[in-house]
C-alpha cells in the first residue's frame, strides 16, 4: 500500500497554476500531409527538421491519396494541420477530402492549409468560406521560413479552437457533477462523488482520498484531519485520522494543501485544497500524474470553487439533518429519527416480534438541580454510551427527552431486567459517585400501530404507569394502561388547578406521649377536595405530584403554612412540635435547608419545634445528597423523623449516620399488635434500637386501646391515629387542643 512506501523527499511539489504552467513534456504536433508525390511530404519534412513551434515539436504524417488520408484522420483525430494537395486522384481529389473532413468525420478542429503545383489554380471563394479552408499556397512558396509562418498561424487556430472546446467539454461536465454532488445529503456520499468526478475530469484511475479537517471547524467533534471517503489503492485510509496513516509522499502533499491554503501538485499526486466559509476545509486528493496542463487555469479553478461551495452546501444539509434527527447532547438519534425506524418496520415488518423499550432515569431532574448541567450532561452521555456498547446491532438506541431514552429492536433483545442492569455501576463523573437508576415502560410493536409517533406515546403511557409504581419499576401498554394514564392526566390538570385556586388545605393528626396521652405534636397532612365536594385521597395525589414536578412548590406551601399554624397555636398556649412530609424531590432542590430556615425566619417558629419526616427509602437512595441536606437541617436546630421505618433496606451503620432523633413504626407493623399474645416482632424490634441509638419512638396508625397498650408495654415514646384523633381541620384543632389540655 501507498504508506509503505518510502517517504520522497526528492519528490517535487509545485502549485498546480505552476504545472498548468510548465508545459514540461508535452506532446507534438501531428501534421498530416497528404500528396501524391512522396517527394513533396520529404522535402517538407526536411524543412522543418528540428523546429519547434509555440513550444512543441512536429510530427509529420503522410497521406498518398484522398482515401488513405481519410482512414489515417479516422484513426488518428489528434491531427492539427493538414497541408492539403488540391489535384490528386482527381481535380476535384482536395476538396472533397475537405467536405469529408468537415462533413462526414464530423472534424472541426484542423486546420487545412491547401497547396498545389499549378500556379494559375485558385479554389472558389464559396468552397474556401463552406469547407473552414484556412489557407492556400503555391508548392513552390513553402520555403522554410513562409512554411514556419503558415504553420504557425494554422497552430495558433487549431489550439485556440481546441481550448475552446475542452473548456466547453470541462464547463458542462463541471454542471453536470456540481449537479449530481449536490444531490447527496452526507458528506461521506459527496467525498465518493467528487474523487469519482475528479478522476473522470483528469481522466485518471480513482485512487484518491478526501480529508476533511476538523482544527478550523467550531462545530466538529473531533478536531483532526480525517479521511472521510477513500478509493482504489488508498480504500483502507477511509475513517483513518491523517496523522495515524503514518508518513508517505501521498501525505506529505496533502498536509502542504492545508498549511498553504493552495492546491498542490506532486509527483504522487494532486491535492485539491477546498476552502470552507464554515471552517471544515478539506482536501481532495488524487493519486495519479494529473494532466493539469490540459485544463485551463481558469476552468481549474472554477471547479475547485464550485466543489468548494457544493462542499459547504451538503454540511448545511448534514447539519440540518443532524439537528432535525442526531441528539447534540449524546449523538444518539433522536425522537424523530426512532419514529422514522418504527415506520418502516411498519412498512416492512422485520422477522421476528418487535419492542419498544422507554427507559427514564430516575429522579434526574433533581440530581441534575443538585449538581449543575455539566454534571447531568456527562452522566446523561455516560448513559447514552452504556446502553450503546452493550446493544446489540438489531437494536436501535435513541434519546427521546431530556432523561429519557429509548430503544427498538427484537423482543428478546429489550428484556428490561437485563437494560436495568447496565446502569448498575455507579457513575464516576469528577470523582463522584452517583447512583443511577431507570423505571421502564414497554410497548409490543402490532400492525394495528398506526405509526411510529404512536408506538412512541403509547411507550410513554406505560412509562407513567411504571413512574406511577416507583423507581426501578416496569409497565407494559395495554387498553387500561391507556385508560389509566388518561384518568391520571385528567387528575394532575385537576391537582394544578387546585392549587392555583387555593383549594388545597391542610389538616392536623395529633401525636400524644404514650404514657401520659399529653399532646407533643402534630403532623401536618395535606387534602384536596375536588369540584364536586369529595377528597381525593393522598395515596392518588401526592405520587401524582412528585412525579410532576408539581411537589416541589405544593411542599414549600405546605412547608409555611405549617409554621405559621404551630406560631398561632403557640400564642394560643399550645406549644407542639410541627412535623412536615418532605419528598425526595424537595430534598434535592438545591438549597432546600436554606427554604427551611427562610421560612422558619419569616413564620417566627423556633427551629426546635419543626420536624421534617422523611421516609426510609427516601433517606437511603441518594446518600451522597441526603445526607448533608439532613446535617444542615439539624445543625438549624430542625428535628428529623424517619417515617414508615422498617419497610426500607437501611443498614444500622446508614441509621448511624442518618443521625434522626425519631423513627416511626409504620402502620402495618402495629395491626399484629391486637391481644397481649399477638405477634409484636417488628414493632419490638424497632423500639429497642431506637432505645439502644437513643433516639424516640412513634407509632402511627394507632386505631385500638389493645394497640396502645401493647406498645406502651414495649416501652414506645409517642403514638398517632385514631385511637386519639382523626386528622383535624385547622378550623377544629383549637377546641380539641383545649379538650386535652382540660
Amino acid at each position: 500500500m501507498s504508506q509503505d512506501r518510502p517517504a520522497a523527499a526528492e519528490d517535487s511539489l509545485v502549485f498546480a497554476s505552476e504545472a498548468a504552467a510548465s508545459g514540461q513534456g508535452r506532446p507534438p504536433w501531428t501534421i498530416l500531409v497528404v500528396d501524391d508525390e512522396p517527394d513533396v511530404f520529404a522535402a517538407t519534412c526536411m524543412a522543418m527538421r528540428g523546429v519547434e513551434i509555440l513550444g512543441r515539436p512536429l510530427e509529420f504524417v503522410h497521406a498518398a491519396s484522398a482515401r488513405e488520408a481519410r482512414t489515417l484522420l479516422q484513426a488518428r483525430p489528434e491531427v492539427a494541420v493538414i497541408l492539403l494537395d488540391v489535384v490528386m486522384e482527381s481535380e476535384a481529389a482536395g476538396l472533397e477530402l475537405v467536405a469529408c473532413i468537415r462533413n462526414e468525420l464530423g472534424l472541426k478542429k484542423p486546420r487545412i492549409i491547401l497547396r498545389t503545383g499549378q500556379p494559375g489554380y485558385a479554389p472558389e471563394m464559396q468552397a474556401i468560406r463552406d469547407y473552414d479552408i484556412n489557407d492556400y499556397r503555391i508548392k513552390s512558396e513553402l520555403t522554410r521560413t513562409r512554411l514556419y509562418t503558415v504553420l504557425t498561424s494554422a497552430l495558433r487556430g487549431y489550439q485556440t479552437l481546441a481550448a475552446v472546446e475542452s473548456t466547453r467539454h470541462d464547463l458542462e461536465y463541471l454542471l453536470r457533477a456540481q449537479t449530481e454532488l449536490l444531490s447527496t445529503n452526507t458528506m461521506p456520499a459527496f467525498a465518493v462523488g467528487l474523487l469519482e468526478r475528479l478522476a473522470g475530469l483528469f481522466g485518471a484511475a480513482a485512487d484518491a482520498a478526501f480529508v476533511s479537517d476538523g482544527r478550523r471547524a467550531q462545530d466538529a467533534e473531533d478536531h483532526r484531519r480525517r479521511v472521510v471517503a477513500a478509493l482504489g489503492r488508498y480504500a483502507d485510509w477511509s475513517w483513518r485520522r491523517l496523522d495515524a496513516i503514518g508518513p508517505c509522499p501521498e501525505v506529505r502533499v496533502i498536509e502542504l494543501a492545508f498549511s498553504t491554503r493552495r492546491t498542490v501538485q506532486g509527483e504522487c499526486g494532486l491535492a485539491m485544497y477546498l476552502p470552507s466559509r464554515t471552517g471544515a476545509d478539506a482536501v481532495a486528493f488524487l493519486g495519479a500524474a494529473c494532466a493539469t496542463a490540459r485544463h485551463a487555469p481558469e476552468v481549474f479553478d472554477l471547479f475547485v470553487q464550485n466543489t468548494a461551495v457544493a462542499a459547504d452546501g451538503v454540511r448545511l444539509v448534514e447539519r440540518l439533518r443532524d439537528a432535525a434527527y442526531v441528539d447534540g447532547l449524546t449523538r444518539l438519534p433522536n425522537r424523530s429519527a426512532l419514529a422514522e425506524t418504527i415506520d418502516g418496520a411498519l412498512r416492512v415488518p422485520p422477522d421476528g416480534p418487535q419492542r419498544l423499550l422507554l427507559i427514564d432515569i430516575d429522579q434526574f431532574s433533581e440530581i441534575n438541580e443538585t449538581f449543575g448541567d455539566r454534571i447531568g450532561d456527562a452522566l446523561l452521555r455516560g448513559v447514552a454510551q452504556r446502553l450503546m456498547a452493550q446493544a446489540d446491532s438489531s437494536v436501535r438506541v435513541a434519546r427521546v427527552a431530556n432523561d429519557t431514552f429509548a430503544a427498538f429492536g427484537p423482543q428478546d433483545r429489550l428484556v428490561p431486567a437485563d437494560w436495568a442492569r447496565r446502569l448498575d455501576e455507579p457513575f464516576e463523573v469528577d470523582e463522584l459517585q452517583i447512583a443511577l437508576s431507570a423505571s421502564f415502560g414497554g410497548v409490543e410493536l402490532t400492525p394495528e400501530c398506526g405509526s411510529g409517533g404512536e408506538l412512541i406515546k403509547m411507550g410513554y403511557s406505560a412509562l407513567k404507569r411504571a413512574k406511577q409504581a416507583g423507581h426501578r419499576s416496569v409497565a407494559f401498554y395495554s387498553h387500561e394502561v391507556a385508560t389509566e394514564i388518561k384518568e391520571r392526566t385528567r387528575l394532575l390538570h385537576g391537582l394544578r388547578a387546585a392549587f392555583d385556586q387555593q383549594r388545597l388545605f391542610l389538616v392536623y393528626q395529633p401525636q400524644v406521649e404514650a404514657a401520659s396521652g399529653r399532646t407533643v405534636g402534630l403532623e401536618a397532612l395535606m387534602r384536596w377536595r375536588a369540584d364536586d365536594g369529595r377528597l381525593v385521597p393522598p395515596d392518588r395525589f401526592i405520587p401524582l405530584a412528585e412525579q410532576s414536578g408539581l411537589i416541589k412548590d405544593l411542599g414549600a406551601w405546605a412547608l409555611r403554612l405549617a409554621i405559621h399554624r404551630a406560631v398561632v397555636l403557640g400564642e394560643a398556649g399550645h406549644r407542639l412540635r410541627m412535623a412536615v412530609n418532605v419528598s425526595m424531590s424537595q430534598l434535592l432542590v438545591p438549597g432546600f435547608e436554606r427554604l427551611v430556615e427562610e421560612a422558619l425566619a419569616e413564620g417566627g417558629l423556633p427551629p426546635q419545634r419543626l420536624e421534617i419526616e422523611i421516609t426510609e427509602s427516601v433517606a437511603m437512595q441518594s446518600p451522597d445528597i441526603v445526607l448533608p441536606r439532613l446535617a444542615a437541617l439539624k445543625r438549624l436546630g430542625v428535628g428529623v423523623a424517619i417515617d414508615d421505618f422498617g419497610t426500607g433496606y437501611s443498614s444500622l451503620s446508614s441509621l448511624e449516620k442518618l443521625a434522626p432523633d425519631r423513627l416511626k413504626i409504620d402502620r402495618s407493623f402495629v395491626l399484629g399488635l391486637e391481644a397481649e399474645q399477638g405477634s409484636s416482632g417488628i414493632a419490638e424490634m424497632i423500639i429497642e434500637l431506637g432505645r439502644t441509638l437513643g433516639l424516640r419512638v412513634i407509632a402511627e396508625g394507632v386505631e385500638t386501646e389493645a394497640q396502645r397498650q401493647r406498645l406502651v408495654a414495649l416501652g414506645c415514646h409517642e403514638l398517632q391515629g385514631y385511637l386519639f384523633s382523626p386528622p383535624l381541620a385547622v378550623d377544629a384543632l383549637p377546641d380539641w387542643l383545649a379538650g386535652q389540655r382540660a
